[in-house]
């Protein structure tokens, strides 16, 4: 925590959820990257074998002493030294922003297959913008909040295994606040890197939204692959998403995104066995939650 008197609170808590605290390497990296900021005013909270991810963050955010509260996948790593500073400063400009996110950016060393996906799956690598721009492409990759917005609208939910950023996204409009990328502001997240892991993730998305849909409908909602977020609407019923699939794969088949494709497939594959062989997960009350009883 270079820069800053360490008697007095950091003005920003960052907080990284992750089951291992490793995560094959990918810790170490983004630490380091944290450590090259130019910003220097943080404390890093790293929340170790807590599960589900919303948990995890809530817990972090309870031992946080900020006033800002960042939050960043364990296999994320910030691609430039400002992207804090950046992060705040888009903040600090508009009280009405309740997230500010970086853009995802394919990292130096992609391998041609990770470059690949990343053209073919618009979430995966999203543009950098110029200007703070209104946009569903914010997420917890890379995000920072006013810590008294983030506590106002409930914080995250710690009942969901999968689906924290649309839920969150949604909370924080449906309270008046700015969902937004900051400008210039990038990171790094890592791609699938060949066919198996590829199809392995869109299996596991696809198990984990019909998991969604059968016990927390209320949960459900779309997430958007255009930079724009002005005529988003992010809820939607079941049989249209049914009824506009086949018509996703004839896009991707027709552009000729065989990866996108296959992605598609697998995700659909998944969402069937999700939904026939999921059973409720049983989560224990949290520390909190047992000193409230």
């Amino acid at each position: 925590m270079r820069g800053r008197d360490a008697s007095e609170p950091p003005r920003v808590s960052i907080v990284i959820p992750s089951l291992d605290g490793h995560r094959g390497g990918c810790v170490p990296r983004l630490l380091a990257s944290i450590e090259r900021q130019t910003f220097q005013d943080f404390e890093v909270r790293l929340v170790v074998g807590v599960f589900p991810q919303g948990r995890a963050i809530n817990q972090g955010r309870r031992e946080s002493l900020g006033r800002v509260l960042v939050i960043l996948d364990d296999d994320s790593e910030l691609a430039d030294a400002e992207t804090l500073e950046r992060l705040i400063a888009t903040l600090d400009a508009d009280e009405r922003i309740g997230m500010a996110g970086a853009s995802i950016v394919v990292p130096p060393g992609a391998t041609p297959f990770q470059r690949r996906a990343a053209f073919q799956f618009p979430r995966l690598n999203t543009p950098v913008v110029d200007a703070v721009t209104d946009s569903d492409l914010a997420c917890h990759g890379c995000c920072a909040f006013p810590m008294a917005v983030f506590d106002a609208v409930g914080g995250e939910r710690e009942d969901l295994v999968r689906g924290l950023d649309p839920d969150l996204r949604v909370r924080l409009r449906e309270a008046g606040y700015r969902v937004v990328l900051a400008p210039q502001c990038r990171i790094y997240h890592p791609m699938p890197d060949g066919w198996r892991a590829l199809l392995r993730i869109y299996f596991r998305n696809g198990t984990g939204s019909a998991y969604a849909r059968k016990f927390q409908p209320d949960a459900v909602y779309e997430t958007h692959e255009r930079l724009e977020a002005a005529d988003f609407q992010p809820r939607t019923t079941l049989a249209w998403r049914m009824a506009r699939y086949p018509f996703r794969l004839l896009g991707a088949l027709a552009q000729g995104q065989w990866m996108r494709f296959g992605g598609y497939m697998a995700y659909a594959f998944g969402y069937a066995w999700g939904w026939l062989t999921a059973r409720e997960i049983e989560i224990p009350p949290s520390s909190r939650e047992a000193e409230d009883a």
